[in-house]
């Protein structure tokens, strides 16, 4: 039996229904996925909402978001500064030729990636391949005659990379560096134990 409320206590916390978690984390989810939010306003907000004690809590979370995609049709998004691989609700199978610019993005939002990089051309120097998986999964495939570098990170999920190369890819003058996030997802990248003939043709 609930004691009775005495003057000076506190107003009753109101919990949350059982689905308002799920129905916030879909809205964010929504909303990220439409480049409405940034990811890392999506984790700070996510890790919120698993923390969130009271409805009150969990609707303070997104007051200052729109309800839906179509309310912002005045955000134009950033156009991308550098040439991307993405699959959203989707999957994505590519081979690249020719030679890899120097930074590359590769996006796997609620969708799988592979991207085959072990036929194409890095030049001497730093080429920096920034990775984000959201609740998907993104695996790519690099060269053994290449420096790898993982600085990648997870929340909540799997950042790795698998192969040693070639044993002399430690002083080799081309660097590759995979850097990013894997939230809720995973990244993994493999390294080619020898490497293959390059492949000719335009960039693909």
């Amino acid at each position: 039996m609930t004691a009775p409320r005495r003057p000076g206590d506190p107003p009753p916390v109101s919990l949350p229904a059982p689905d308002a978690r799920e129905r916030v984390v879909e809205r964010l989810t929504r909303l990220f996925a439409g480049d409405l939010i940034s990811e890392d306003d999506l984790e700070d907000r996510l890790e919120r909402v698993y923390h969130a004690a009271s409805g009150a809590e969990l609707d303070a979370i997104v007051a200052d978001l729109p309800a839906s995609i179509s309310e912002t049709t005045a955000v134009v998004p950033a156009p991308p500064k550098a040439p991307r691989v993405a699959a959203l609700l989707s999957a994505v199978e590519r081979q690249w030729s020719g030679v890899v610019p120097r930074r590359l993005e590769v996006r796997g939002r609620l969708g799988y990636v592979e991207l085959d990089l072990t036929g194409a051309q890095f030049e001497p120097g730093v080429t920096v391949i920034n990775v984000r998986a959201f609740m998907g999964y993104v695996q790519l495939r690099l060269p053994a005659g290449v420096r790898v570098e993982c600085q990648g990170r997870a929340f909540a999920g799997f950042f790795a990379l698998k192969g040693a190369g070639r044993a002399d890819a430690k002083d080799s003058p081309r660097v590759v560096q995979v850097v990013g996030r894997a939230a809720f997802g995973f990244v993994e990248g493999v390294v080619s134990a020898e490497d293959r003939p390059r492949l000719g043709g335009p960039t693909g």
